[in-house]
């Protein structure tokens, strides 16, 4: 789910991120991967064992993830996105690389921040990252708002359907992005040997790996968004949590963008602490506004993604990040 900020607060370090990150209190209980080659070997048919396929540079412009594969042969800058449901190019890149429309398509939405928009389907010869062929070669056709958005040569999203088909490992403090094949079994870990928490996730119709959370003392489902810039709450969600609609108003406004141009208004506001997995965070400051979220209510951005390496396992429906 592709979201910034716009106009005056577009800066996000102009938001107090940063003392969001700095002041938070990790109380993370750690797991390790140590010896991991042969305490977990390769378990034929049993989805068990971390097998490494290829890795990529992962670029940042404007706190985005950003990567380049292959459509048709030729290249393609992508958005790294695990929030949106399908992989996107715009009708401009479509066109370049040649792509095709199915003998049977399927009408699909695009749905964005506050609505939806419909996309066309095309079919890719060949689709591949790191050299890592992607089994599903159906992407959409949108006029998502990327180049707006970023001011750079975008050409689309890489959604959840494309990363979905790996165990995928994003370290974004490193720059890069390794693919592994998906591990099913629920001993499942990642190929890390530094120390990380485990969070046990559910997985949703739109590939969304979601998990509770407990924001000020509230039961709450989020999940990882690496399209959006900063953390975000439904208003909906906030409201239910005590924060009023009078309290909202004295809270620092903002306007988000969404791929699909749309505007919406949103307040900045600080709760007392944001509990994920066993990791605690104090007086984090949110985004919240009103996201329609299907899978969740609150989203968790690059602002807290871009100092932590994550491994998302679709398969065995478990997120290691680590501390």
């Amino acid at each position: 789910m592709l979201l910034c900020l716009h106009g005056a607060a577009a800066n996000v370090t102009s938001l107090p991120m940063k003392r969001w990150l700095s002041n938070a209190i990790l109380t993370t209980l750690l797991g390790s991967a140590v010896v991991y080659a042969a305490e977990h070997p390769v378990a034929g048919g049993r989805g068990c064992g971390a097998v490494r396929l290829g890795q990529t540079t992962v670029a940042t412009l404007r706190n985005a993830p950003i990567v380049t594969l292959s459509a048709n042969g030729a290249p393609v800058t992508l958005v790294i996105d695990t929030g949106a449901q399908g992989t996107i190019l715009t009708p401009a890149v479509a066109q370049r690389i040649g792509a095709q429309r199915p003998r049977i398509e399927f009408q699909r939405q695009l749905r964005g921040i506050a609505g939806s928009l419909p996309t066309d389907e095309v079919e890719l010869r060949s689709f591949t990252i790191g050299g890592v062929a992607i089994p599903w070669r159906r992407v959409r056709v949108a006029p998502v708002n990327v180049a707006s958005v970023f001011s750079g040569p975008l050409d689309g999203v890489l959604g959840a359907d494309s990363l979905s088909s790996f165990d995928v490992d994003l370290d974004l403090p490193d720059h890069r992005m390794v693919l592994y094949e998906k591990q099913t079994c629920p001993s499942a870990v990642p190929a890390w040997p530094q120390p990380y928490a485990t969070i046990s996730a559910g997985r949703s119709l739109g590939d969304h790996l979601f998990f509770p959370v407990q924001l000020d003392g509230r039961r709450t489902d989020a999940f990882i968004d690496t399209g959006s810039q900063f953390t975000v709450l439904s208003t909906r969600a906030a409201l239910a949590m005590g924060v009023t609609a009078a309290v909202l108003e004295r809270d620092r406004a903002v306007t988000v963008l969404g791929a699909a141009a749309e505007r919406l208004t949103a307040r900045v506001h600080r709760f007392s602490r944001l509990e994920i997995g066993t990791e605690i965070l104090r007086n984090p400051e949110i985004i919240v506004t009103d996201v329609r979220l299907s899978d969740a209510d609150l989203v968790l951005g690059i602002d807290f993604l871009r100092s932590r390496r994550i491994w998302l396992s679709y398969g065995s429906q478990q997120i290691f990040i680590t501390h």
